[in-house]
């Protein structure tokens, strides 16, 4: 009987991973170019909100950008700590964009459309994605005006 029971114990094995494998979790090292732009706007959302705990969770902790005046950002100048009162961008949309992804890192540019109170402006943004851990985050970013 011994035979059977590792016979058995096989079929089991097999089933499990045959059958579990349709409902796991899609890998985040598959997410596409499309994946990467939805990620972007999402980002963009909440920093328009402003959304304090999904910007932190987009951010990277080591995260860097520039701002329109040329200094550098650091994590805490776009995301302030709980209790203090939260810059936030306008209102953004993602119009064309280009993404690359190599491996663990992605990189987006593309216009972003802020729809600020009294006029509109167009905005050529970068942003740089890396995976962490479960997740990607966003660890740089670099937006400068068009000139129209």
């Amino acid at each position: 009987m011994k035979p059977w029971t590792g016979v058995v114990f096989l079929f089991v094995c097999l089933a499990i991973v045959a059958f579990a494998r349709p409902y796991a979790h899609p890998s985040i090292a598959n997410l596409n170019e499309d994946d990467f732009r939805r990620l972007e706007q999402t980002w963009l959302n909440a920093a328009a909100i402003p959304d304090l705990p999904a910007l932190r969770n987009h951010l990277s902790d080591d995260f860097m950008g520039t701002s329109f005046a040329g200094g550098v950002l650091s994590k805490s100048d776009v995301v302030p700590p709980d209790g203090i009162q939260a810059n936030h961008m306008p209102n953004c949309v993602l119009h064309d964009s280009t993404v690359r992804i190599f491996g663990d890192s992605a990189v987006l540019m593309g216009e972003v459309g802020m729809q600020a109170p009294h006029k509109s402006e167009l905005v050529q943004m970068t942003t740089v994605f890396q995976k962490h851990r479960d997740d990607w985050q966003v660890i740089a970013i670099h937006m400068s005006k068009t000139h129209q």
